[in-house]
Order: C-alpha cells, then sequence, then structure tokens
C-alpha cells in the first residue's frame, strides 16, 4: 500500500517538475524578440501624371510587395510563416523608405519604421500580412526615394523566423 503511494507521489512531482520546466522555458521563449528586414528598390509603376511622371513606385521582392503613392499613400503585403511548433509568437511587419544608390546600397533613411499589421501566429501557420499607412511628408522626397525596407518585429518564439535575424534590443540599428 505504502509503495503505491510513494509511486503516486513520485509521478505527481515528476509531472509538477515537467510541467514547471515547460513554463520556464515558455517564459525564456516569449522573453525573446527579434527583426527581420528585407529591401526592395523602388521601379516606377505603369501610371503616369499629367506631368509625365511616375504615380506610383512599386517595390519588390521574393519576400514581400510594397506600393508607394505621390500623396504619401502605401502599402505592404507578404507572407509570414512561423516555424516554433507548438509555441506562438508575435509578428509585426512595417515599412520605412529611403534615399540610396541602385540596389538599396548606401541607403539613408528618410522615414521611420510603420508597423501597420500585427498577428499571433502558432503551429507552422503561414499567414498574409497587409496593412498601410500615409505620410504627406513622403510626397515632397518621392522623387528621390530609391528604396523600401520591410521590418518583421517577432516577439515570442522567433527562432527560425527568417535568414538574418537579430534581437529587437541589440544596439546596433538596423541599417545594414
Amino acid at each position: 500500500m505504502r509503495s503505491k503511494k510513494t509511486l503516486r507521489q513520485t509521478a505527481v512531482s515528476a509531472l509538477m517538475l515537467l510541467i514547471a520546466g515547460f513554463a520556464a522555458s515558455s517564459a525564456c521563449v516569449a522573453a525573446e524578440d527579434h527583426v527581420h528586414n528585407s529591401l526592395a528598390p523602388a521601379r516606377p509603376a505603369l501610371g503616369y501624371s499629367a506631368t509625365g511622371k511616375p504615380d506610383r513606385l512599386d517595390f519588390i521582392t521574393f519576400d514581400f510587395r510594397a506600393w508607394l503613392r505621390r500623396d504619401g499613400l502605401w502599402h505592404v503585403e507578404g507572407d509570414v510563416t512561423h516555424r516554433g511548433g507548438f509555441f506562438c509568437a508575435d509578428y509585426e511587419m512595417g515599412l520605412r523608405f529611403g534615399i540610396g544608390s541602385p540596389g538599396c546600397t548606401n541607403v539613408k533613411w528618410i522615414s521611420e519604421v510603420r508597423y501597420v499589421t500585427s498577428r499571433k501566429q502558432c503551429n507552422d501557420a503561414t499567414i498574409r500580412h497587409m496593412g498601410g499607412d500615409i505620410e504627406p511628408e513622403l510626397g515632397s522626397r518621392f522623387d528621390s526615394i530609391t528604396c523600401a525596407e520591410r521590418v518583421l518585429r517577432c516577439n515570442g518564439n522567433c527562432q527560425e523566423a527568417g535568414p538574418g535575424l537579430i534581437r529587437r534590443d541589440d544596439p546596433r540599428p538596423p541599417d545594414r
């Protein structure tokens, strides 16, 4: 009789330790915060104004698609895949614009990153993030904008959110 009680207590203790260890590892995972950047050069879209200038710039890569209109209205979209198994992560997608050399080198960023999506993802889910904003101040610099940077911020189990992933609290700026 005593051995069954001891066995049951041992099993309960082991289960509690397992749960405590799982909770501790979840807390450590949840504390991680990462950023993944992806650059795209500007390409004039097909629409032109009466003055013969493009009304819209397109930014297209394998990771995302974005556009910017002359009035400062912009849109970004792209698929985000979470590869954290049973753990979840919160993903935010943002965009900023800059002026630089062809191929998005030596870029001077003229806008801050604006995050326009926020989604919780679990279990290897791929979700399309789409959003946009309007920044009228970009209109005055529209003709000099050469680059857009999509910034994917992740908080949670982010170890496989993408190549070049860095911790958000890394003292280095996200510029390349």
